[in-house]
């Protein structure tokens, strides 16, 4: 059941390019709310606007830079009516690697924490103060693989882990405040993130830059457990990722939101069995095989 006065209320939304964002944008506005979308690139504005209602706003803005944060904070409180702003959903996020640690320089390890947790943190701290006298909600998209450590997917699995543990030390700051805080976990949805074709030229693209050493090291065995892994994994990813913007939803509107919303058949079965058994099984199923062999041919000219 869902909270009285839907259209009088106003939410804002990272990450409203593609993907997830994108398909809450254009639910909530349907459902008559006022959205302001935030959107990386003015093109990503221009698409979302195109297909959308006079009440929904964009504006350009790029978490990890503070200055666009705090533009755009401005101009959700001009654009605000007297009933404030009741929802925050931090939906933007990257995964550019697919590589072992060792192939993963420290440059990419901060960019992917600058946008996934740090950029996330800073839109938190800046629109807080407007949650609190709405009482109302915020909503932060992690990862199911944010309780399940996923090798290969270092950066991101460790970032959304970071995010996911902010939003329940902030679930307990806010016990009585009035303020409630809610994590989406999705498994694999057909978005650009998953899109095998990419995730595979990640891998390609790290080995190349990796010293010959570490090349020797990963670029056998291994590599040929992660490139057939992914050719695999491209067809079993979900192609209804509006199931993710419904969670979202839910977590905005609902009379009785959850706390979790873990998302997707792979995330409710396999993930969660991952989530029982012991980590030494866990190991097992998820271990890379022993190092060397002969280079991948995936991985040649």
């Amino acid at each position: 059941m869902e909270i009285t006065s839907i259209t009088t209320r106003a939410v804002f939304i990272t990450g409203c390019d593609t993907g997830f964002g994108n398909l809450l944008a254009k639910t909530l506005d349907a459902k008559g709310m006022k959205v302001f979308a935030g959107c990386l690139t003015e093109q990503g504005a221009i698409d979302l606007r195109a297909l959308t209602s006079s009440r929904l706003k964009t504006v350009v803005i790029d978490i990890t830079v503070k200055e666009t944060v705090i533009k755009a904070l401005k101009f959700v409180q001009e654009n605000l009516d007297e009933n404030g702003l009741w929802g925050v959903v931090n939906n933007a996020g990257v995964m550019p690697t697919f590589a072992p640690v060792e192939w993963t320089s420290m440059e990419e390890f901060q960019h992917v924490f600058n946008v996934n947790f740090f950029g996330s943190v800073f839109v938190t701290q800046k629109f807080l103060p407007m949650l609190r006298k709405s009482r109302g909600r915020l909503v932060n998209v992690c990862s199911v693989t944010s309780h399940c450590a996923y090798p290969g997917i270092t950066t991101y699995v460790t970032s959304k882990a970071a995010l996911k543990m902010f939003t329940v030390c902030l679930r307990r700051e806010l016990y009585n405040s009035g303020v409630t805080t809610h994590t989406i976990e999705p498994g694999g949805f057909n978005t650009n993130i998953t899109d095998k074709n990419r995730i595979a030229n990640m891998v390609k693209s790290a080995y190349k830059q990796a010293s010959p050493e570490l090349q020797t090291v990963y670029g056998g065995r291994i590599c040929k457990y992660l490139l057939d892994g992914i050719k695999m994994a491209g067809n079993y990813v979900s192609t209804r990722p509006q199931m993710v913007a419904d969670a979202m939803t839910h977590a905005l509107l609902s009379r009785n939101p959850q706390q979790r919303y873990i998302v997707g058949n792979d995330a409710n079965v396999y993930f969660r069995i991952l989530s029982w058994i012991p980590d030494k099984a866990v190991d097992f199923i998820l271990g890379w095989p022993a190092p060397y062999g002969q280079a991948c041919e995936d991985l040649r000219p």
